[in-house]
């Protein structure tokens, strides 16, 4: 019933914005599957094929769409319905209005990336091993679930590997039986995986570059009190300007490829996208791997300690710019610029539900006026302490199962992204469906652990 409710609601959402909202990273994956080799998105191996699987029999958009839709439904209703049956009704009321049929997370979930999937999936995986951890086995519907959500958590994102590592620790508590089932699925998706890898390359972004180069032209900005001390220099000891804030070899480098000023027009201090998609700014990307390998020593052994306080700055400035939203997200109409340039069959707004229409985008521009409240992943983040706090401090293996990959997870993205974009701290929006159940039951005793 509960999933019934959530697809009459999703799937009214996709007749009004029908074939579902479509952005830049949606074209790239549409033609990696239609060109067939000769094109690479950047994206999974797993994302790939689960659009291709949906989409190149077809060619409509609405179809892969649909499917994630109905899977994000699907596990959201697995852990609401568990919710009402264990009497937490005030949790169940928080996160099936705050998250699950939350404006922006309908969004985000009908936009055809694997980041809406991602969150929803991580969470539905993490609730699962929660509850295994706790209960010390698991029932059919428990694993039919981590079959589900699995694959979406794992490898959807690169990032996503992490999660391997809690469905591997939750094998040492289970009872023999489970265990075995548990480990032939892990083995099953992996080896899917692999094979899907052997079949078709993957060229997904790295983490460490974008980082280095983002950051090393932001330290490379002209400061206003550096050039006054140019201008006046015995205002300071002959040493304390002779040091240079980017070490030569990194100038050298950098400006036998573009001129600096080149470098600085296209800085942003949230996005380094600039520097690689802007059509004439200086595609950082297409540096020699040699030289991209040079700027990411130079970083760590000499740029990032003479600019400590910049680079810290920076992290802080993209982190809170992508949880306060301060980002851009596709237009629910952008699917008009997308669709002309693939093969798809879509049409757009086949339906004609005007009215539907405005009515959801009324709500979706009162949830964005108020996303510093409504769209912030505050709830989860305070959750993810409590539980790194009691897991360690009480050796609570239930909840450091659920805390510690997902603490992982913000410390990458707090340290490596060069993008404030909020889709990237989607799955502490919905790390509650996760976490709330353990907080709500902290006072209460485990089940009774089966002998393993």
């Amino acid at each position: 019933m509960i999933w019934s409710a959530l697809m009459a609601l999703y799937g009214t959402w996709l007749l009004a914005f029908w074939p579902g909202i479509l952005g830049e990273d949606s074209v790239s994956i549409l033609l990696e599957v239609e060109r067939g080799g000769d094109f690479r998105s950047g994206k999974t191996v797993f994302w790939y094929y689960f659009v291709r699987l949906f989409y190149e029999g077809t060619h409509r958009v609405e179809v892969p769409v649909g499917v994630l839709l109905c899977l994000c439904a699907l596990i959201f209703a697995r852990m609401l319905a568990w919710y009402w049956r264990q009497g937490l009704k005030k949790s169940f009321a928080v996160v099936l209005v705050l998250v699950c049929v939350a404006p922006h997370m309908v969004y985000f979930m009908g936009t055809l990336y694997p980041d809406g999937i991602f969150a929803v999936a991580a969470s539905g995986l993490l609730f699962e091993l929660w509850l295994a951890t706790r209960l010390r086995t698991m029932g059919a519907v428990s694993l039919a679930m981590v079959a589900v959500t699995l694959p979406f958590a794992a490898f959807a994102r690169p990032n996503g590997i992490v999660f391997l590592l809690p469905a591997v620790a939750v094998l040492l508590v289970l009872d023999r039986s489970t265990r075995w089932r548990l480990a032939a699925l892990i083995a099953t998706v992996c080896a899917a995986m692999f094979a899907g890898h052997q079949m078709h390359s993957s060229r997904t972004q790295e983490a460490v570059y974008p980082m280095v180069v983002f950051e090393t032209v932001n330290f490379m900005k002209p400061r206003a009190m550096n050039q006054l001390w140019d201008q006046y220099p015995h205002m300071n000891d002959p040493w304390v300007l002779d040091t240079p804030k980017v070490s030569p070899a990194t100038t050298e480098l950098l400006v036998r490829y573009r001129q600096l000023p080149h470098f600085l027009a296209y800085t942003d201090p949230a996005y380094w996208d600039m520097l690689v998609f802007h059509p004439d700014g200086p595609h950082v990307e297409g540096l020699p791997k040699a030289d991209q390998q040079t700027l990411v020593r130079e970083f760590f052994r000499y740029n990032l300690w003479q600019n400590l306080p910049d680079f810290l700055g920076s992290r802080v400035n993209v982190f809170l710019a992508a949880a306060l939203a301060q980002g851009g997200f596709p237009a629910v109409t952008y699917s008009t610029y997308v669709l002309p340039r693939t093969q798809a069959e879509s049409v757009f707004r086949q339906f004609d539900l005007r009215g539907v229409e405005r009515r959801f985008i009324a709500l979706q521009k009162a949830s964005h006026a108020w996303r510093w409240l409504l769209w912030t992943p505050w709830l989860g983040l305070l959750l993810l302490a409590w539980a790194l706090r009691q897991g360690i401090v009480r050796r609570e293996l239930s909840l450091l199962i659920v805390a510690l990959p997902m603490a992982v997870q913000l410390v990458a993205i707090f340290l490596l992204s060069t993008a404030g974009e909020y889709r990237y701290l989607l799955p502490f929006f919905t790390l509650p469906l996760a976490l709330l159940p353990a907080f709500a039951l902290r006072h209460t005793a485990p089940a009774r652990p089966v002998s393993a």
